[in-house]
């Protein structure tokens, strides 16, 4: 279960006009909800920040319940896709209201600190949640947040290449991020969404 790997899609430039009466037939704009989830404190909301509004706050505070943000983005065909992101809290007592926040997900990106090793435990649940509970074929990706920061002291992280592999062997998408500094965030994002558009397309 879970979203089909896919090629990249081809810029229309240059092509035809058979393609060009296929733009026209295209609807201007599409829609998909994707779903942030995974423990709290793991930057969840602050990625989602740093996508939508360009900027990072370095105060922390903590989702009650549920955050919406909306962005449009532009695949590589040309075609757009408005994004419904949906900030999830990642506090257990809402763990029952989750079914609620990834109802009609098209697609999830579950995110871990990838200094704690206790949040990646999360990244299963989370996995195992969807995949008998959650929409079908939902896109799913892991978002190793705060790549930016070392470890320090006694923290116990996860390694980013065994994630990975893990990730490849369940069809999952896998980045490495900073929602301080930007890296990955935007990657992450659009890959995700050229998945969701693919698998639009592939059930026409």
């Amino acid at each position: 279960m879970g979203c089909e790997q896919s090629r990249p899609l081809q810029s229309p430039s240059g092509q035809g006009p058979q393609l060009r009466d296929e733009e026209q037939r295209r609807p201007n704009s599409l829609e998909a909800k994707i779903v942030l989830l995974g423990d709290s404190g793991v930057g969840k909301s602050s990625l989602a920040l740093r996508y939508c509004q360009g900027r990072f706050s370095p105060f922390h505070e903590v989702t009650i319940g549920a955050a919406f943000l909306q962005q449009m983005i532009r695949l590589p065909d040309g075609q757009q896709l408005k994004l419904h992101i949906w900030d999830t809290g990642g506090q257990e007592r809402f763990r029952a209201m989750a079914p609620l926040y990834y109802r009609d997900a098209l697609g999830a990106l579950i995110v871990y600190d990838h200094n704690d090793g206790a949040s990646w435990e999360a990244v299963r649940y989370w996995v195992d949640e969807l995949r008998n509970k959650g929409p079908e074929n939902v896109c799913l990706g892991v978002v190793a947040n705060k790549a930016d920061v070392e470890p320090t002291g006694e923290a116990t992280g996860t390694d980013a290449e065994q994630a990975r592999a893990w990730c490849t062997e369940q069809g999952m998408l896998f980045t490495k991020a900073s929602a301080k500094t930007g890296e990955g965030v935007n990657t992450v994002f659009a890959t995700l969404a050229n998945r969701i558009y693919q698998d639009i397309l592939s059930k026409r």
